[in-house]
């Protein structure tokens, strides 16, 4: 029998395995084993074989060869049975079974499978060291859709060509402070769509972090729970924004220590290949001295920059309002009815007359929509 494991996201694998005919699922094998009994006898040699005795119809199982294995599927079952994987894998074969594809197994299963002789393991890593024409096309997307931080861009963009230029691919790590509110999550999302096609990223509330719950997601007490790293297993594109990292605590920071430096995440049940990512730390503090006094300095040295994220400036704050005018009336966020009472010239007019007392871009962007309200407010033909 042939065994073979896919290290790759579950929806990856699910278009590998729908492809395939002859498929059943190893949930519903084990659902059928439960009402099974078992035999134990001695054969010539005197070793023991075990006989399985079903009570139910198994046709399913005989009649197609290939048997695929989700963790996903094994959520109700402990990790008890992943010990006795070898066990499971001979009645499959007894029945008949010529291969047994497996997505993502545990540490755990993994270990009981690796010494098998039949086992072909398939790292299919989605995701490739960022190339040179990417890099720069993102820095073109910066500069048309991030206003200002013109050091914060260069240096990103100066940090994703060493990455580039560099053997290895360990991930590249960086660390954006400043206020609230001025573009550092924005970034993230630029870089996102820019480098992977997609703005769906991994994002954590790193403030959020704490208690026994916290602990539990990121480091795992059991496979069939919720985890960070079963998250990442699954991510769409190779950014991961960890906000306010400076506030988690300690203990929960000691997790990250692997992943910065190898581009391992390994916790009780998983460990998730995330060579080439990019992994981007938020915090608002506004100096490295506060970030300092939360961050260990051995976790703190692995950054491999910290880029400070920086006010923005009078005319920065025109062309931000300008552009969330401009978005409200030209992307659908405003009902087609309304936007024709909506003088634009007017509105930009009121909103330049105030934003001055505004400093981060959700401040600007709440600015913008209570002018656009006043000006329906004030138009006659509002209430018809």
């Amino acid at each position: 029998m042939k065994i073979d494991v896919f290290f790759e996201p579950e929806l990856i694998f699910s278009r590998r395995v729908n492809k395939l005919d002859g498929t059943f699922r190893f949930a519903k094998f084990l659902q059928y084993l439960e009402d099974a009994t078992a035999t134990k006898n001695e054969d010539e040699s005197g070793q023991t074989k075990v006989k399985i005795t079903f009570t139910s119809d198994i046709s399913e199982f005989q009649n197609n060869h290939v048997c695929i294995i989700r963790i996903s599927d094994l959520v109700g079952y402990r990790s008890f049975m992943f010990e006795k994987i070898d066990a499971h894998l001979e009645i499959l074969e007894q029945l008949g079974v010529k291969q047994v594809i497996i997505n993502n197994p545990t540490r755990l299963l993994m270990s009981n499978l690796e010494q098998r002789s039949d086992l072909i393991v398939h790292n299919n890593l989605p995701f490739r060291k960022i190339s040179i024409t990417q890099i720069n096309s993102l820095a073109r997307d910066f500069d048309s859709q991030i206003v200002g931080q013109d050091n914060a861009k260069t240096a990103i963009h100066r940090k994703l060509v060493v990455q580039h230029v560099r053997t290895g691919d360990k991930p590249l790590v960086l660390m954006f402070y400043g206020n609230p509110g001025i573009g550092k999550t924005e970034v993230a999302k630029v870089m996102a769509k820019s480098l992977f096609g997609t703005n769906k990223i991994i994002r954590e509330q790193m403030s959020m972090a704490a208690g026994t719950a916290s602990a539990e997601y990121f480091k795992a007490t059991g496979h069939s729970e919720n985890s960070f790293s079963k998250v990442l297993l699954n991510r769409k594109s190779n950014i991961l924004l960890l906000d306010e990292f400076a506030l988690a605590p300690a203990y929960i920071q000691t997790a990250f220590f692997q992943l910065f430096d190898e581009g391992k995440y390994v916790d009780e049940n998983f460990s998730v290949d995330m060579r080439n990512s990019i992994i981007i730390c938020t915090s608002n503090f506004t100096s490295r001295k506060q970030m300092k006094n939360t961050i260990s300095p051995a976790l703190y040295s692995r950054f491999d920059a910290v880029i400070p994220f920086v006010d923005f400036t009078p005319v920065e704050k025109i062309e931000v309002s300008n552009r969330i005018v401009d978005s409200y009336l030209k992307s659908g966020k405003i009902r087609s009815q309304y936007i024709k009472l909506i003088d634009v010239n007017n509105v930009k007019e009121h909103v330049h007359q105030m934003v001055q007392h505004f400093s981060s871009f959700r401040a600007i962007r709440n600015l913008v929509e209570d002018i656009i309200a006043d000006e329906l407010i004030e138009n006659s033909k509002w209430k018809d």
